[in-house]
């Protein structure tokens, strides 16, 4: 894990709700329908991998020794399916344990979600990311 990036933010990128793929996420939830609402969890779907924020390989993350630590969400207001959203990540801290097996590493990660239109944040996402050794 590259201990260096504990800290660092990201340049946002920007992002749009996409009805046709919240109903793929939906369907692989086993959810049939067209959704009215932008779903709670459907973000985390919207990764900024092909958006210049690839976590895993900027972190040093191999995806075989990579496990999801936990994921924490803070609503502050609805997201529209029109709502062009800018999102900040920002790598929290970088922890390194010892385990059994060798060292842990955790890397905690925020997301925020602002909308372009008005600047206001409507989702704050917390990640923790886990590499094992």
């Amino acid at each position: 894990m590259r201990m260096e990036r504990s800290g660092h933010s990201y340049p946002p990128y920007r992002l749009k709700p996409d009805r046709a793929l919240a109903r793929k996420f939906m369907a692989g939830l086993g959810i049939d329908g067209d959704p009215e609402r932008v779903p709670p969890t459907y973000m985390i779907f919207l990764r900024g991998e092909t958006l210049g924020v690839d976590l895993f390989a900027d972190l040093d993350i191999p995806r075989q020794k990579a496990l999801h630590g936990g994921q924490r969400y803070e609503w502050f207001e609805p997201i529209g399916w029109d709502d062009e959203l800018a999102v900040h990540a920002k790598v929290d801290n970088i922890v390194e344990k010892q385990g059994k097996r060798g060292p842990v590493w955790f890397a905690d990660v925020t997301f925020d979600y602002r909308r372009v239109s008005d600047d206001k944040l409507v989702l704050r996402e917390l990640t923790r990311l886990v590499r094992q050794s």
